[in-house]
């Protein structure tokens, strides 16, 4: 069994809990068909995500990642 600190693997960002709950109250279901809120819910986490994180590469990567999963 491996044992990982999660911490220790965090990216840091220039946001705070708070800041991040207040921007993913921002997403608007309400013309989001049932069957696709579950995909705009990530997208939309994955967009704040990629604006928050410091590190550009990461941040890079899963900017790609949203775009690439959204096309689908």
């Amino acid at each position: 069994m491996t044992v990982r600190n999660r911490e220790a693997e965090r990216l840091e960002t220039n946001t705070n809990i708070h800041e991040f709950g207040r921007a993913m109250a921002q997403l608007n279901l309400d013309n989001v068909p049932p069957e696709k809120r579950n995909q705009a819910i990530m997208d939309h986490l994955m967009r704040i995500m990629a604006d928050t994180i410091n590190d550009r590469e990461k941040a890079h990567e899963i900017e790609v990642s949203r775009i690439l999963h959204h096309g689908r």
